[in-house]
């Protein structure tokens, strides 16, 4: 039997390397075959994943179960489709059982993966999710847009949707700052609220920073000494 985990990495690089090629219109030739310049869905994906086997062990959720739902939560979601409603939750559901056919994943599990993929979109809760896969999936996918790597795959994506300067990424980046704080008081676990706290407040520093450089930058003479 083919590993789970391995035909849902496959399954989303797959897609998101080919819809990346679209939509950036550009790639590059590297030994493993043709490369977008740069894949935010699968980056995104992989962050996703990593928050997963992090947060489960500390709140007794089924890896399994969430794992899953973070390889596939966003597995068939296009990058600046204007021509589509964005579906990508329900596609995504529907993809589910396909992708894992075939494989090692418990046959008996596929319908809560499913039920958390179909209820991880919005920044914000009204109420807390439950079953608790379902709600750290949200916790997951949400924790993932907070902090530096989300830095990161802002930075590198950014100026493939519009021109791009630095004023417009600070700009950008602090109105980013009160949706973040949006998704901290949403978070359904204990150990997420933490880290969203804490990644928030690097977040605030770290576009505090930007903005002084950004407008009133110290001369050398004013660094403090090496």
């Amino acid at each position: 039997m083919t590993p789970w985990r391995a035909a849902c990495e496959k399954a989303v690089r797959d897609f998101s390397d080919a819809d990346s090629i679209r939509f950036w219109r550009v790639s590059h030739e590297t030994p493993e075959g043709e490369r977008p310049v740069f894949n935010y869905r699968y980056e995104h994906t992989l962050a996703v994943v990593k928050i997963a086997r992090w947060l489960c062990p500390q709140v007794g959720a089924d890896l399994d179960i969430v794992e899953a739902a973070c390889w596939l939560h966003d597995c068939v979601k296009k990058l600046k489709d204007p021509m589509s409603k964005d579906t990508h939750a329900a596609d995504a559901s529907e993809m589910v059982p396909g992708i894992l056919a075939g494989t090692d994943f418990p046959a008996e599990k596929i319908a809560a993966v499913r039920h958390a993929i179909e209820r991880h979109v919005g920044l914000k809760l009204a109420k807390k999710l439950d079953p608790l896969e379902t709600a750290c999936l949200w916790d997951c996918d949400k924790l993932s847009k907070i902090g530096a790597a989300s830095l990161i795959h802002f930075g590198c994506i950014s100026g493939a949707f519009q021109p791009i300067d630095t004023a417009t990424i600070l700009e950008r980046g602090e109105a980013w700052i009160p949706l973040s704080e949006g998704i901290v008081a949403s978070f359904n676990t204990e150990p997420a609220r933490a880290e969203g706290l804490r990644r928030l407040a690097f977040l605030k520093a770290h576009y505090a920073q930007l903005r002084c450089e950004w407008n009133d930058p110290m001369l050398p003479s004013q660094l403090p000494p090496s």
